[in-house]
């Protein structure tokens, strides 16, 4: 009885193992912008599951500031045979380092969605962009 017993938790364990749930995909993607001598580096992380890519966060550098004049704006949005929609936006003093997005953001894995990073240090500004794919 012990044998057999035993015989089935191996078995059912081995199914488990065997068919894991579809893990997320998490991706890192990186664009940079200049003006004069005023720059900024902007990284999306985001994962890709059940047909939906769900951007999770973000890390910035720019620099140099004048003062605390700095600002930045984040705007996640996408582009389908609709129109374009905007999932996200956020506009603050700039900071560098990183930033956890809200979950439940959902940009449909057929579309073709964007994030750009708009810095500013009160006498110069550039954009960031990157593709969310």
């Amino acid at each position: 009885m012990k044998t057999v017993v035993r015989a089935g938790l191996v078995a059912m364990l081995a199914t488990a193992l065997a068919a894991p749930a579809q893990a997320a995909t998490v991706k890192q993607v990186t664009s940079t912008c200049h003006s004069g001598e005023f720059g900024a580096t902007f990284t999306l992380r985001y994962e890709t599951s059940g047909g939906y890519h769900h951007p999770i966060g973000s890390y910035t550098t720019s620099g140099p500031y004048i003062g605390d004049t700095g600002t930045q704006s984040l705007r996640i949005s996408y582009r389908d045979g609709l129109g374009t929609h905007t999932v996200y936006t956020r506009v603050g003093p700039a900071t560098n380092g990183t930033e956890s997005l809200p979950a439940g953001l959902a940009i449909p894995a057929t579309a073709r969605g964007t994030a750009s990073t708009t810095f500013d240090n009160g006498t110069a500004s550039c954009v960031a962009t990157v593709p969310i794919t």
